[in-house]
């Protein structure tokens, strides 16, 4: 429910938010909702990067974590500036904050060190997503984005519905008072949900993926992955080992083995005799070894037993401390299947990394031409219009 695990471990940090000495977060700007947002948006837009301080040194800035840290974070800290548009923490963390700073086994210091990490992690995916709900906003009004709102409603409630009966919960008000607990709300979810279908449904409109693959090119990959659909030979074998210790000497164990030759050679099954008289440890389960592929063997043994037909058994191993006989019950050859026989998934799996590349290719295409300041070490990677260059 994008809880993050360091919340969900907390039960509850006694205080409130304070007010911040620290000149990077104060005064804290208007808070104003990060979607859907009115009709300033353009003037924001237009602002962008002229509205980053004078001193800014080019086209990558961060303000460092070394300033974030001379003041409390509260919920109106600005923690980045996206195309000079401001971002909270309150934005990036949702009611993380609030679980965290009520949790009466934290100090400040703790609070405040729960809550940095959590946006080290969030925020670089949180701004670069911002820069996309900006472009959506830019080119689709207001209006008719509240239409998509209304059509993802009902996919919502599916959502809701599965996250009720997951959770054992009655209603959606007993649902949203214990999602409270959990540092979050209904409201937040439904938000969460509809800012992520606006940035994933962005992204698929401008992602150009092939609606299928040239023979030509699913060939070629088959060929380059021949392997993957090689299989490789394997053989299936028992085994009956007899230790000398285990019957007092070699030569006892001798005699035992003389019965178990006659049995074998009176067409006893394999197996029944190594139920038997076999001192292995997978004697329970008549001797078998399974299946094995060439390379899991010794040498010797493997040069051995893949040179018996199935259904036939080895000749008498004598070790310094055991007899051992082998018995191969079947065999697998190396085979190929066939490309007609794989060629549907090799496309499936060719359109998906394509979807995937595509998707990938508007993300950093769209990242090219914005401008991301975090106030957050570890940098984000930050652009600004025209570079199309990123810094880690």
């Amino acid at each position: 429910m994008g809880i993050a695990l360091a919340s969900s471990l907390l039960p509850g940090c006694s205080g409130k938010s304070a007010k911040v000495d620290n000149p990077v977060f104060a005064p804290a700007p208007p808070r104003r909702a990060l979607v859907n947002r009115a009709a300033d948006e353009e003037e924001r837009r237009l602002a962008g990067i002229a509205s980053l301080p004078e001193t800014d040194p080019g086209p990558f800035r961060s303000t460092g974590f070394q300033q974030l840290s001379q003041g409390p974070l509260t919920g109106n800290s600005v923690v980045a500036i996206v195309n000079g548009q401001s971002v909270f923490l309150d934005d990036v963390l949702g009611g993380l904050r609030q679980k965290v700073e009520q949790n009466p086994q934290l100090s400040p210091d703790q609070c405040q060190a729960i809550m940095l990490n959590e946006l080290r992690k969030r925020l670089p995916r949180y701004t670069e997503d911002q820069l996309i709900i900006q472009a959506v906003e830019r080119k689709i009004p207001a209006d008719r984005r509240e239409e998509v709102r209304k059509s993802l409603e009902p996919k919502f409630q599916e959502v809701l519905d599965s996250i009720l009966k997951k959770e054992q919960k009655a209603t959606v008000q007993e649902l949203d008072e214990w999602l409270a607990t959990e540092g979050t709300s209904v409201d937040e979810l439904r938000e969460n949900f509809f800012r992520i279908q606006m940035v994933e449904g962005y992204i698929t409109s401008l992602a150009k993926v092939p609606e299928k693959i040239d023979r030509e090119e699913l060939l070629q990959y088959y060929n380059e992955h021949l392997a993957d659909y090689t299989s490789e030979e394997q053989i299936r074998f028992s085994k009956i080992v007899l230790r000398f210790e285990k019957h007092g000497g070699q030569s006892q164990a001798e005699q035992i083995l003389a019965q178990v030759m006659t049995q074998l050679n009176q067409s006893r099954d394999f197996g029944d005799v190594a139920a038997e008289f076999s001192d292995a440890s997978n004697r329970d389960k008549r001797g078998d070894m399974g299946w094995v592929k060439r390379g899991a063997l010794q040498p010797e043994l493997e040069e051995l037993l893949f040179a018996l037909a199935p259904g036939t058994t080895s000749s008498v191993r004598t070790h310094n401390d055991r007899y051992e006989l082998f018995h191969v019950v079947d065999r697998k050859e190396s085979s190929t299947v066939p490309f007609a026989d794989v060629q549907k998934a090799i496309e499936q799996r060719l359109l998906e990394e394509k979807r995937v590349e595509s998707r990938q290719a508007v993300r950093d295409q769209i990242r090219s031409k914005g401008n991301i300041v975090s106030m957050v070490e570890p940098l984000v990677r930050t652009t600004s219009a025209g570079t199309g260059s990123d810094q880690p």
